[in-house]
């Protein structure tokens, strides 16, 4: 009987929101829980810090920028695909993860977040979107679909 014909891409499949795209920089995470007063944060989502120390929240009217949320297999059933209050995360401050793109976006954009729901953009807003530092798109798109940013988050 003859082997069955495998054929492999040369780029990997763009995966899910809150996927590590690939490990670089990756000690630089961060583990946070989610404070009492967030809504669900849903992986892929930007995070900021809220008050109590350790703590992040899905953003409502801006903050500063704590991580993307990593996806986390562990999660309880019960929590469908989010992270609720007083749940553990990793944010992503460092290296690539796999994000929702809302349209088109090119390699090199700035990557913003929308300050009322932590969904990551290309576009500045007019105040409506906070800048992430040192971050990009890597994977370009032509309209919504997944892609990947590369943050290199310093502070």
């Amino acid at each position: 009987m003859p082997f069955p014909t495998i054929s492999y891409d040369r780029i990997a499949a763009r995966g899910y929101p809150g996927m590590v795209y690939s490990t670089e920089g990756a000690d630089a995470d961060i583990s946070l829980v989610i404070g009492a007063t967030s809504a669900d944060v849903a992986p892929g989502l930007a995070m900021v810090f809220d008050t109590l120390e350790g703590t992040a929240k899905l953003p409502t009217a801006g903050g500063k920028f704590a991580g993307i949320a990593v996806v986390d297999r562990t999660l309880p059933f019960s929590n469908g695909n989010v992270f609720k209050p007083y749940d553990q995360v990793t944010g992503k401050r460092a290296g690539a993860i796999c994000v929702q793109a809302p349209g088109a976006v090119a390699q090199g954009d700035p990557v913003y977040f929308v300050n009322a729901t932590g969904a990551l953009t290309n576009v500045a807003g007019s105040g409506a979107n906070t800048l992430i530092e040192n971050a990009e798109w890597i994977i370009p798109t032509t309209g919504a679909a997944i892609s990947a940013v590369r943050l290199a988050v310093s502070k």
